[in-house]
């Protein structure tokens, strides 16, 4: 069901048209949701150090995590310090907000933000309310701004920069609102934000908006057990199984493909709790898989088991236009 309802938000199908006047309706609840903030008539939360919203209008992935983590180094070259907020999606945890330590892992603060915690070292708070996030994280005295892990939607948490993601490849799809089609807010948001940024080519225009493009490239594979990264070169020689259970799992299969041409495949769901047993039909020499999905193997991954490290490049511009943004304030 999931896949045939995918499919009918990402083509341009005339059946759309039947539930234009629905999605119209919602997409007007969206934006009185926004406008009640914007007047004051209700109150968000305003947070001493600068907030910088990295989120999206779709769901699904967009490349968002990627984003964040090439912000974060790019920030740290210019001794500018990011502490991170996030709902902590599929956190096992009780106790909200909560600053990510050593002692949690993946299936206590959600994978994503615990992919994010091992990549960039920096402070990471969560919160289904993300404003308590930003109260908690900015207790933190060494820091020089936050960075929201989505939250776009977000409006009790005060914010002054936003960049909205789309995914080059997907674009918006039908343009039509949850549930009938992949948005969260109407496609006029982003003409909102302060950057559009479009990972990968983009195969629909988005007549009326600047847009920066970035791409991902792939690093080299990672081995999960003990972290040491080898040459892509080892696909060739080796069957593959890959495994992706993530938002957008075609990106991670096409990024695959460049560097092997045959390859088994298997898709979970987005934040699909993994578990040994998941791979006992897998007979291929070698499993590849995103750095997401890794952290929740991690307490049982096999020898033969990798994940295809990835890194964003092209928004040196974009960085350069945040710290003049950061300095304003």
């Amino acid at each position: 069901m999931s896949s045939s309802i995918e499919r009918f938000w990402y083509r341009k199908d005339v059946l759309r048209w039947f539930f234009w006047p629905l999605s119209y309706l919602i997409s007007l609840f969206a934006r009185l949701k926004r406008l009640m903030f914007i007047l004051g008539i209700t109150r968000n939360y305003k947070s001493r150090l600068p907030v910088v919203v990295v989120g999206n209008i779709s769901v699904g992935g967009t490349g968002k995590t990627p984003f964040i983590q090439f912000l974060v180094a790019e920030l740290a070259k210019k001794n500018i310090k990011a502490g991170i907020v996030s709902r902590g999606y599929g956190a096992k945890i009780n106790n909200f907000p909560h600053l990510v330590d050593e002692s949690d892992n993946a299936k206590m603060v959600g994978d994503e933000v615990y992919m994010l915690y091992r990549q960039t070292g920096v402070p990471i708070a969560i919160s289904p309310k993300r404003s308590e996030a930003v109260k908690l994280i900015e207790t933190i005295s060494d820091l020089d701004l936050i960075i929201s892990d989505d939250g776009l939607q977000h409006y009790a948490m005060d914010r002054q920069y936003e960049y909205a993601l789309v995914d080059g490849q997907r674009g918006l799809g039908n343009r039509l609102m949850l549930p009938f089609g992949p948005l969260r807010e109407p496609v006029s948001r982003l003409k909102s934000v302060d950057q559009v940024i479009v990972n990968g080519k983009s195969e629909e225009a988005l007549s009326g908006l600047t847009t920066r493009n970035v791409q991902i490239e792939v690093v080299g594979l990672v081995h999960i057990k003990s972290g040491e990264q080898v040459t892509l070169s080892n696909l060739s020689e080796h069957s593959v199984t890959a495994v992706a259970g993530i938002g957008n799992p075609d990106r991670f299969f096409k990024t695959l493909a460049e560097h092997k041409t045959s390859f088994n495949s298997m898709v979970f769901d987005d934040h699909h709790d993994f578990c040994a047993e998941d791979f006992d039909k897998i007979s291929s020499e070698i499993v590849v898989m995103t750095e997401k999905d890794s952290v929740k193997c991690l307490p049982f991954a096999k020898e033969n088991w990798y994940f295809l490290k990835i890194r964003m490049k092209g928004g040196e511009q974009i960085i350069h236009q945040l710290i003049n943004r950061i300095l304003e304030h």
